[in-house]
């Protein structure tokens, strides 16, 4: 079975490549779902401004699945305002040729998405993809198949309790009442899975980010609305990705 969507000011190949994204966890471009209580495996590519997407099988919510990717791949984004601030940033506009016609992937599930922030605690960036990936072809996102002893087996440390934790509490919850949910995953789950570009996370390469290419040494949070306003998080998400080869 075959899904057609059509895009606009999207290249399926240059936002692969770039890496910004949770929806992915192999080194092509394919990826294992659980959709109608099925696996089903999702092979993509793109022709001309038409994504195609290929599946293992039929299903019969077939419009709950397009409007799920095309949530997922940001495809009814329109960034043209974003671009213009980039043009008038010194450092933004040297990755505009990278930036034009991306985006930022979201994970297929909330829970997968708030796994991949608890993994990303205090990882880098490296460690967090090998991780990651483990997960997904272990156990993938199926929150019944996270038991201690599986999690152990991938090595994630201090992180197990938390991710049981989540495992108990999700969709029980407010995600920021979930213990092992701080203000640094929260917010990225926010930038990267709601979408929701106005919010801001403080960590290393950001402060590097601000005082080597911006000059900006304290109130980050304040000088991050100041330069991108309410695109700081995205602008963040593609500063983080292109400052430094990975």
């Amino acid at each position: 079975m075959e899904i057609v969507i059509e895009t606009k000011d999207f290249s399926f190949e240059k936002t692969f490549n770039s890496g910004l994204f949770y929806f992915f966890y192999e080194d092509e471009p394919k990826r294992v779902i659980y959709f109608e209580k099925n696996k089903i495996e999702l092979f993509f590519k793109q022709e001309g401004d038409d994504l195609i997407i290929t599946l293992s099988q039929d299903i019969k919510e077939k419009e709950k699945l397009i409007n799920r990717i095309s949530y997922c791949f940001g495809l009814n984004e329109d960034l043209s305002f974003f671009y213009l601030l980039c043009e008038k940033d010194p450092v933004l506009s040297k990755f505009l040729p990278l930036i034009k016609s991306t985006r930022v992937i979201s994970a297929f599930s909330d829970f997968e998405a708030l796994v991949g922030a608890i993994i990303s605690q205090n990882n880098s960036y490296r460690n967090y993809r090998k991780q990651m990936r483990e997960v997904y072809r272990t156990i993938n996102f199926i929150p019944e198949k996270y038991k201690e002893k599986e999690l152990k087996k991938i090595k994630l440390g201090y992180k197990i309790p938390y991710i049981i934790e989540l495992v108990k509490n999700f969709g029980k919850l407010e995600v920021k009442n979930i213990k092992g949910i701080g203000n640094y995953s929260l917010n990225l789950y926010k930038i990267f899975q709601k979408r929701d570009y106005n919010a801001f996370y403080v960590d290393c390469l950001t402060k590097r980010i601000m005082q080597e290419k911006y000059g900006i040494y304290k109130d980050f949070e304040e000088n991050s609305k100041k330069l991108w306003g309410n695109y700081r998080g995205l602008a963040e998400a593609y500063l983080q990705r292109f400052f430094e080869k990975k």
